[in-house]
């Protein structure tokens, strides 16, 4: 869609749709009944706090070198694109949860996506 090539595009490149010639789309959270977005901005952040700081001390190292490093991009707003690949059982998705719970605690929207094949 064209908000998705709207976020990669200010991702990698710093450009706005606009800067590059596209349409800018109709803003999704204006949207009622926006199911998505209602369900992003209704996590309870008191608990995830909780959650993060409970399980932050728990990283392995190499868990913990990644979650800094995306946290740190996120922090900066730098943004960008985050592939995670490390063999089953390594604990992707704990790091993955304790990342979304970051995020969401402090009352931002959070997607994870996955590519496949």
């Amino acid at each position: 869609s064209l908000t998705a090539i709207g976020d990669l595009l200010q991702a990698m490149c710093g450009r706005s749709l606009a800067q590059v010639g596209l349409p800018e789309p109709a803003v999704v959270h204006d949207l009622p009944g926006n199911a998505l977005l209602n369900r992003e901005t209704s996590y309870d952040e008191e608990i995830l706090s909780t959650v993060v700081a409970e399980r932050e001390p728990t990283l392995t190292d190499d868990q913990r070198v990644a979650y800094e490093g995306i946290s740190n991009r996120m922090a900066s707003g730098e943004g960008g694109i985050v592939f995670l690949d490390a063999p089953g059982g390594t604990g992707k998705t704990y790091l993955l949860n304790l990342l979304l719970a970051k995020v969401r605690s402090r009352g931002q929207v959070a997607l994870a996506v996955a590519s496949s094949g």
